[in-house]
């Protein structure tokens, strides 16, 4: 085996294309082919399914074998920054994952800061859902994450936090309220993101045994206010996620309020490459600045 052949090995498996593949890792497409044939043949496994169409799928070893590789990759990027940083040097490459539908003004924030802190530092973005956020910072697919903290088992560093509302239309029961709880809404049909179900699960156990009920799920959130508007359904969604002003819908504080945390993760402190940890460096200092640069800021948060 050679670093070559599993670059391309991962590759293959994020993209499930030769020709995504060659791409991403700056060589042709039979340079790939061949490396990936070679890398079964030492290993005497088949790793990809190949289809018809030209694209492949991992077989059950092949996915056996995925983070095993990544880890490997992981931390020769790690070695090659250490030995960077012993002659003064920040170069290298930084996987970060992140959640599309939440406050892109927080990630662009901390990446400006970042990239003008380290601007030999390259960014690979990678956007998911949280729990697939979660999953790519422990199976090592990226080096830091958005998650929501405090995060179990990894390390995550706060850097924001946005209060829950619930959002209903004109003519709605709840519409003139001025606070409501989370037994008020049990029998409410909901429309949500897909990460919003983490949201409903952090709003407490109150809900009872079933739960809410979600009718809809929608890609964004402009068209989940759209929605409520023609009353299909309420919302429940931070602060954070909505646009700064809003017209035909009324937000409404939970009683008592609750509070979605967000923050940036990795796997392991002792682990972690240089960038990694100028990265969290950067984040937590940007969350303190904006902090302070908030009135209504919470003591020791920030509110978005």
């Amino acid at each position: 085996m050679n670093f070559s052949q599993l670059q391309c090995f991962v590759a293959l498996a994020e993209t499930g294309s030769f020709t995504e593949a060659a791409y991403s890792v700056n060589l042709t497409q039979s340079a790939v082919s061949h490396a990936l044939s070679t890398l079964e043949g030492e290993l005497g496994v088949i790793l990809f399914e190949r289809s018809r169409r030209g694209g492949v799928a991992l077989t059950q070893i092949g996915e056996k074998m995925l983070s095993h590789v990544r880890v490997i990759l992981s931390q020769t990027e790690a070695i090659k920054q250490e030995a960077k940083e012993a002659h003064g040097e920040a170069a290298g490459k930084l996987c970060l994952g992140s959640i599309p539908s939440v406050c892109p003004r927080l990630l662009a924030g901390v990446l400006t800061r970042f990239r003008a802190e380290y601007p030999d530092i390259e960014v690979v973005l990678f956007e998911g859902k949280l729990d697939e956020v979660y999953e790519w910072i422990v199976s090592g697919t990226v080096d830091v994450g958005l998650v929501l903290h405090p995060a179990k088992e990894i390390k995550s560093v706060q850097i924001s936090t946005s209060e829950l509302y619930v959002i209903v239309p004109p003519g709605h029961r709840l519409y003139t309220q001025g606070a409501v709880t989370l037994r008020e809404l049990r029998e409410e049909p909901f429309i949500m993101p897909r990460v919003g179900c983490a949201f409903l699960q952090l709003a407490g156990l109150e809900w009872g045994r079933t739960g809410p009920t979600i009718r809809y799920h929608a890609s964004d959130t402009t068209t989940i206010l759209a929605m409520v508007r023609e009353g299909l359904g309420i919302s429940l969604l931070p602060r954070m996620m909505l646009p700064e002003k809003m017209e035909g819908i009324a937000l409404i504080p939970l009683a008592p309020p609750r509070y979605m945390q967000l923050g940036f993760a990795i796997k392991s402190q002792d682990l972690a490459s240089p960038g990694a940890k100028w990265f969290m460096q950067t984040a937590s200092a940007w969350a303190q600045e904006q902090a302070s640069l908030s009135s209504s800021a919470i003591p020791n948060k920030l509110s978005v």
